[in-house]
């Protein structure tokens, strides 16, 4: 056998070898070979953009869902408060827990004012601690509350209520201010009223950069230019689902 000949079988052995491994120019034909994954470079070489990872969003919450902000019996129970007013030595606040005052002899909230001018309170949900604290309540689309109103007299009952969320340090930046009697016109009648306040409302006007993600603290003022004398009382503080 001359040397082209045996130069001829030589190469007739390697590609036969190959063709059993694999077939000579991948991806053979079946074999459900994945394509790599597109890097940027490549993406832009054929004029698609690269996927892009949103961000994660909390999911809305089912209908008829309700998380329990604070309760007086549970729920909120590292809460701590403040109450202030304006016309000191003439006006008094005090703001606590009060056992047996709540919905169905429940422990309330009880907030006690007295005297002229501004009269005001909030009840910090986490104690002021950490400072980047706070509860997203944007799955929700209420935030509900119980309350009553027992004044001295009919007119010493406050004339005014107004209602606000702050959040934490982490924004800064308070709701907008509600009017409790939008919701409840006779809410000083000294009987229990469940306010339903849209959350969407709490984020207009000056409530606009409010963070509904990190709600931490709840607050009612009140203003008057006569003397008043009125304990209130706050119960079932929740977000639902409507």
């Amino acid at each position: 056998m001359n040397t082209n000949l045996r130069v001829l079988y030589a190469w007739l052995a390697v590609l036969a070898s190959v063709s059993v491994a694999g077939c000579l120019c991948p991806p053979c034909p079946g074999a459900g070979v994945a394509p790599p994954a597109a890097t940027p470079a490549a993406a832009a070489a054929t004029n698609a953009a690269p996927a892009v990872s949103a961000p994660a969003a909390s999911p809305p919450a089912a209908a008829g869902s309700k998380l329990a902000i604070w309760d007086g019996d549970g729920a909120g129970g590292g809460a701590q408060g403040w109450d202030s007013c304006d016309k000191k030595p003439e006006c008094k606040t005090k703001l606590g827990p009060d056992s047996g005052s709540g919905v169905g002899g429940s422990t309330a909230l009880k907030f006690h004012g007295e005297g002229p001018g501004w009269l005001g309170m909030g009840w910090n949900l986490f104690g002021w601690y950490p400072e980047t604290a706070g509860i997203d309540i944007s799955p929700y689309s209420h935030l509900t509350f119980q309350i009553r109103v027992d004044a001295k007299s009919p007119d010493a009952a406050p004339e005014y209520l107004g209602l606000s969320l702050g959040t934490s340090n982490k924004n800064g930046k308070d709701s907008a201010d509600m009017a409790i009697e939008k919701y409840a016109k006779a809410f000083a009648d000294g009987k229990w009223h469940k306010i339903e306040i849209p959350i969407s409302a709490l984020t207009k006007g000056a409530g606009a950069q409010f963070d509904l993600t990190s709600f931490w603290e709840f607050r009612l003022h009140t203003w008057t230019g006569t003397p008043k004398n009125f304990n209130i009382y706050i119960d079932d503080i929740t977000v639902e689902r409507q």
